[in-house]
């Protein structure tokens, strides 16, 4: 049994759904299928898992049990590959897990993006200001002691900053480096990327709230498109929601559609969806598009969080920005006002 403890991306996913898709629509035995696609893998990597999974195909196991004996794969994707086997549907399902996919990799990188740029700003920010206090107010003030004055209280406070910095900078650099490992050890593991995720969902709450309404809504979308019942579909994207409070309104609309009441007003009365997007619900499930009206609906959350997280941007940017020019602004007046008075009283 091929075990592997690092699940594919969200991107490797979606390109081997896509590949199997088009392999299966044309008829191809799926042991056939995955032989061609290990032809074609550019790592070594990949062969070895695709060898894994043929191996199980030769076996005489479902897709479902042969992706499932590698531990490469999600689980939501291996169950809905099974519910697609036995529907007959197989071509289909991979179809919208591609797509499903493909819009989680979409966001996963937005939301990057929009981290790292802010974190760079930073950084430069940083850097300056320790040049500032570590390299050039020391010289401003043997300056001012050569001609008998000295600098301001602010800046003589803030090269004590910047002496302390140096003086322990190796002890700095290494719990920095520490950090950085255990954050990096953390995205190893399950248990660490969703105590990230949940951090991340603490700061961002409108953003994540978004973005798991999105997810709700694409797996909703996948399921009715591959043939199954609302009760069933809903019930089986309870497990997908990683957001602490959209899974708890996902959960009682399942209970409130197990007690009978319609899917729209359900979705209403738990919040999963609201505005725009409920009111389009309403109007799909009248008009019997629920499966388009739902994909629609996560097209549409996508591009709230990418509108969203674009603001942020532009935002954080001219904020940071000014942080930086105010405290660069009072670094050098500190150090150039006693210099204009001491060139006063010479003159």
């Amino acid at each position: 049994m091929v075990t592997n403890s690092q699940l594919l991306s969200a991107e490797e996913l979606s390109a081997f759904s896509s590949q199997l898709e088009l392999t299966v629509k044309t008829g191809i035995p799926l042991s056939e299928a995955v032989i061609i696609l290990r032809e074609d893998a550019e790592t070594q990597a990949a062969k070895k898992l695709l060898g894994a999974i043929l191996e199980g195909l030769e076996d005489g196991e479902p897709l479902a049990a042969a992706l499932r004996r590698t531990g490469a794969f999600p689980d939501y994707m291996t169950q809905m590959i099974e519910i697609g086997e036995a529907s007959g549907r197989l071509d289909q399902v991979l179809g919208s897990l591609s797509k499903y996919y493909a819009r989680e990799d979409s966001i996963s990188k937005s939301v990057k993006s929009a981290v790292a740029y802010p974190a760079i700003m930073l950084a430069i920010l940083v850097a300056i200001i320790l040049i500032l206090v570590i390299k050039v107010l020391p010289i401003f003030n043997e300056v001012f002691v050569s001609l008998g004055g000295g600098l301001s209280p602010f800046a003589k406070g803030a090269m004590a900053v910047g002496s302390a910095i140096s003086t322990y900078s190796v002890a700095i650099i290494i719990a920095i480096a520490v950090v950085a490992a255990v954050l990096i050890a953390m995205r190893a593991t399950s248990e660490g990327r969703a105590a990230q995720k949940r951090a991340a969902q603490g700061v961002f709450k409108k953003l994540s709230l978004k973005m798991a309404a999105g997810k709700f809504a694409s797996g909703i979308a996948l399921m009715l498109a591959s043939g199954l019942d609302m009760d069933r579909a809903v019930g089986l994207t309870v497990p997908l929601m990683d957001h602490p409070v959209m899974r708890g309104r996902v959960s009682k609309l399942k209970e409130m559609i197990e007690q009978g009441k319609s899917f729209p007003e359900s979705v209403v009365e738990t919040h999963v969806f609201t505005g725009m997007e409920a009111r389009l619900l309403v109007l799909g499930f009248k008009s019997g598009n629920i499966d388009s009206v739902m994909e629609r609906i996560a097209q549409d959350y996508e591009e709230q969080t990418d509108e969203r997280l674009d603001h942020l941007i532009s935002t954080i940017e001219p904020t940071m920005v000014a942080v930086l020019c105010v405290i660069v602004g009072l670094i050098l007046l500190s150090a150039m006002l006693p210099l204009l008075a001491v060139m006063t009283s010479i003159v």
